[in-house]
């Protein structure tokens, strides 16, 4: 696999056109693993002990610790315990003025990942508090306020960069472990999620994660589909990656 990576990288240095070079990137680096697939990379007993338990009731048992190590399924294998696993990824939060779904996105990822970063500027809307009492709760959460405001248009400075934010709260993961980015409009699937950490096998790996989008409109959740009428939203950004080189 690595020197396929190699050598479509060579290949793609002649081709001028981007739409072209993504394509064959596409067809020959990426591999799409279907969710019903991911069991099969787990260990038969650890995948047994993981599907006794469901996110509901661990995430009921993670609101009643207090400054203590929370529980999840990362506690049936032993690996987990490893800082270099990827088993054991960092979340990569940053959040800016998104009190309405932060709360209930954080604790969604609690029964999956043991801890993380959560970058955060210039919020009025309660999202620092809800961060402060979230990383005091779980300990293993850091909570990292960035001190410049950010400028998306005509930045006054390199510090009012969205890069240097990015880059500032990364900078609290150590180098060579493994990170997860987070969005905190999102709501995850605990359990499975936890599991696609099991797809890594080298260091070089990336998950990159579809989606699904919902709309609430009128007290009512709707499904978003796109023009073709498809749910399910291509990978993109939100990727679990070890921490080597990245910034």
């Amino acid at each position: 696999m690595l020197f396929q990576s190699y050598f479509v990288k060579i290949i793609c240095l002649f081709i001028p056109f981007r739409k072209i070079r993504h394509k064959i990137k596409k067809t020959f680096l990426l591999k799409n693993i279907q969710r019903d697939k991911i069991d099969s990379y787990l260990p038969k007993k650890t995948l047994a002990q993981i599907n006794k338990y469901n996110n509901e009731d661990l995430i009921k048992l993670n609101k009643a610790i207090i400054g203590e190590e929370h529980k999840g399924y990362f506690n049936y294998d032993e690996k987990s315990k490893d800082p270099k696993s990827p088993l054991n990824p960092w979340a990569f939060i940053r959040v800016k003025n998104e009190a309405i779904t932060l709360k209930a996105s954080l604790e969604s990822i609690l029964p999956a990942i043991q801890r993380g970063v959560i970058g955060y500027n210039d919020c009025t809307d309660g999202s620092e508090e809800i961060i402060l009492e979230f990383c005091k709760q779980y300990p293993s959460f850091i909570p990292i306020k960035y001190p410049y405001e950010i400028q998306i248009q005509n930045p006054k400075s390199e510090e009012n960069k969205l890069y240097s934010y990015y880059n500032y709260v990364a900078s609290f993961i150590p180098k060579d472990e493994w990170l997860i980015k987070i969005d905190v409009d999102h709501y995850y699937d605990a359990k499975k999620l936890y599991k696609s950490f099991y797809i890594p096998r080298k260091n070089y790996h990336v998950i990159s994660y579809s989606r699904i989008d919902f709309i609430f409109n009128e007290e009512k959740f709707y499904v978003y589909q796109n023009k073709e009428g498809e749910i399910l939203k291509a990978p993109g950004d939100c990727l679990a990656i070890q921490n080597t080189n990245l910034f």
